[in-house]
């Protein structure tokens, strides 16, 4: 079993578990008594970057591993985790109105996609030795800035531009991979 095996299973684990979190409680999100859109998108988001960054994992395969690079890695999926915990509470089915939790959770949320854009920046630096011109560093600063901005404002108008934002990048990033080898 190489290096890069082992330490996949924490990796995978951390994954698997924000993937859970989420698909457990979209039924109770997805009630159309009290479902909110923009809770959703942020659920969807989630959802989507947990694939993501685990897909992108696989790049970190032939690295050469040392304690701080590991942990630099780990933030990803540890902050995608906390992510999905605070968009989905332990107990989805006790959420009497999902409008009124993504207002209660949006600065926790908004500020884990800046820390994970961030730590995705720092493994690439640390473990990749990827530049600053490289494509991947847009999305990175662009979680970067998303999140500071979904944090520190409560304009339901940017918050409904952030949730288009969400939704074209996310058609954007699958169309990309279907038609391109960057994700392959």
């Amino acid at each position: 079993m190489t290096q890069f095996e082992y330490l996949a299973i924490a990796f995978s684990l951390l994954y698997s578990l924000a993937a859970l979190r989420i698909i457990g409680g979209l039924s109770s999100a997805l009630s159309r008594e009290v479902r909110s859109a923009s809770h959703l998108i942020l659920t969807g988001t989630t959802l989507f970057l947990v694939a993501m960054s685990f897909w992108v994992f696989y790049s970190l395969a032939e690295v050469e591993w040392s304690f701080v690079g590991f942990l630099v890695a780990l933030l990803i999926p540890g902050t995608l985790y906390y992510c999905a915990a605070t968009v989905v509470p332990s107990d989805a089915e006790a959420v009497a109105s999902w409008e009124d939790h993504y207002l209660a959770t949006r600065r926790r949320w908004f500020l884990g996609l800046a820390v994970w854009g961030a730590s995705a920046a720092a493994s690439a630096s640390v473990n990749l030795g990827m530049g600053l011109a490289h494509p991947a560093r847009g999305v990175q600063a662009t979680a970067v800035t998303v999140g500071l901005v979904g944090a520190w404002t409560e304009n339901a108008k940017v918050h409904r531009a952030i949730g288009v934002l969400f939704v074209a990048f996310t058609l954007v990033a699958i169309v990309a991979q279907l038609q391109s080898s960057w994700l392959a």
